[in-house]
């Protein structure tokens, strides 16, 4: 039983593209006859469709094309992309739980814009790419950052010192980087430098600002927290940790939604 490409297509539910591919890279072999048209068989329709059912399960053209054909290969095949998926499925729930995270960080902002609020929360670190006196830092470790775990979130950091030191218009000397929770950087093996800040697990207090630069954030900007802290006795205990959480795009330019927490005894 012998058919044409476009006959061939129709049956199986395939292009006749997709069929000329792959009889192109080799997949299949129809005889050819003497007017220059290919013949198709039972067998090469089997083996379109077997090619198909391996498409959907990521398979590359080439990796089915260069197996040898026994069914211990194929089996192998699939235990590979087996893994390969289980990777891919790992990766998606970690963006759905980073997704819901930043989520949850975004209401807050909402919630306490210009406001300040008490919470426990865990250790963080952040690395910092720029700051306001040396400008863009170079070998900072922040494209290890984002090539090993995409799912970072923007970070501004006011250093200790700098938060217990500067007062009234004074500008902090901010550090822009990226930031992440501690288990995450502990998991996925993320470089820390001398331009890494490290901020322990304990009791918080955080507002949410907006400002139109963020390199001339000085104590008034932050005066919510510095007014919390006093009224309550409060010590400061580590760097802040911040945390961009949107670019307003306004006629006036953009202006910034920033969340700021720091740690206090």
């Amino acid at each position: 039983m012998k058919v044409t490409i476009r006959k061939l297509a129709d049956c199986i539910g395939v292009t006749p593209e997709t069929i000329r591919h792959y009889r192109e890279i080799g997949l299949l072999n129809p005889k050819v006859r003497e007017n220059g048209y290919y013949d198709y068989t039972v067998n090469d329709a089997l083996a379109a469709l077997l090619t198909r059912e391996m498409r959907t399960y990521g398979m590359q053209l080439e990796s089915i094309r260069d197996s040898s054909g026994s069914i211990g290969e194929y089996n192998q095949l699939l235990a590979a992309r087996e893994d390969e998926l289980e990777r891919e499925m790992e990766m998606l729930r970690l963006e759905l739980s980073r997704m819901q995270e930043t989520r949850i960080y975004a209401s807050c902002g909402v919630r306490i814009l210009n406001k300040v609020e008490e919470f426990e929360g865990p250790p963080t670190w952040a690395v910092a790419a720029i700051n306001r006196q040396k400008g863009f830092l170079p070998d900072c470790g922040v494209e290890q950052w984002v090539k090993h775990f995409p799912f970072t979130y923007v970070s501004a950091t006011i250093p200790l010192e700098e938060l217990d030191s500067r007062k009234g218009p004074d500008l902090y000397d901010l550090q822009i980087g990226l930031g992440a929770l501690i288990h995450y950087v502990e998991k996925f093996q993320l470089p820390l430098d001398g331009r890494a800040y490290y901020q322990p697990g304990g009791r918080f207090i955080r507002t949410c600002i907006t400002t139109r630069d963020l390199f001339s954030l000085c104590p008034q900007d932050i005066s919510p927290l510095l007014e919390h802290a006093e009224a309550h006795g409060y010590v400061f205990a580590s760097c802040t940790g911040g945390r961009l959480l949107y670019i307003d795009r306004t006629e006036k330019g953009p202006l910034f939604y920033l969340l700021v927490w720091v740690r206090v005894n």
